[in-house]
């Protein structure tokens, strides 16, 4: 009975559940949608990935949040470290899933939308991207003003919520965020650096490194 996670090295989302799959040794099969796309297709007909299936047992899972989730409370054995990740109140609990609903879809969405067109990733448009960046820089005055104050997301500890944010903001410290953006936001650079060496990401982000130059925009 094979557990499959369909993963695209490509797509920022199955970031941390490849992650924690890793990390918690669990008995999943780590699956390129590129290399399995008629199965992955027939199975999942959006095309989204990460995707968890289990073909006999009938587990069939879409969605980041859902998916962390289940790897967390599947395959973690000690229950003080599931409290740690997903948080050990009700109120702590809703605030992890607040920040990860909110890295897989705003934040996520937006920044694609404001770095995207900077590297060819996107079409180019002027006044588009002025109304992306103008959407994007509300994301990063939340994070900035909230991490001035927190040295993480939601505890004195790492949780999920940071695991989460911090791959979604990968996709700009990888094509865009050089020195000089982190010099407007020091504090996002300060947790984005620390959560990023975390045992549950570190093996991703440890060849990693923060983009050279801020893209220009096309002419």
């Amino acid at each position: 009975m094979t557990t499959i996670l369909y993963y695209a090295p490509r797509f920022i989302r199955p970031i941390v559940p490849v992650c924690l799959v890793k990390y918690f040794k669990a008995d999943i099969q780590i699956v390129d949608i590129d290399d399995d796309m008629e199965n992955f297709a027939r199975d999942f007909p959006l095309k989204q990935c990460p995707s968890l299936i289990n073909r006999e047992t009938g587990l069939y899972l879409t969605e980041t949040v859902s998916i962390d989730q289940y790897l967390i409370k599947t395959y973690c054995k000690d229950p003080e470290e599931v409290k740690r990740l997903l948080g050990s109140s009700i109120l702590e609990e809703s605030e992890v899933l607040r920040w990860e609903s909110f890295s897989v879809s705003d934040v996520l969405n937006k920044e694609v939308g404001y770095v995207g067109p900077l590297t060819g990733y996107m079409p180019y448009d002027k006044d588009a991207h002025a109304q992306a960046k103008e959407k994007f820089d509300v994301v990063l005055k939340i994070f900035e003003d909230h991490l001035k104050k927190h040295q993480f997301l939601v505890s004195d500890h790492v949780t999920l919520a940071d695991l989460s944010v911090s791959s979604s903001f990968f996709f700009g410290f990888n094509f865009a965020f050089d020195e000089n953006w982190s010099k407007q936001y020091p504090n996002i650079t300060r947790w984005y650096k620390e959560v990023t060496k975390s045992p549950y990401v570190a093996e991703f982000f440890k060849d990693k490194e923060q983009a050279k130059a801020f893209p220009q925009p096309p002419k």
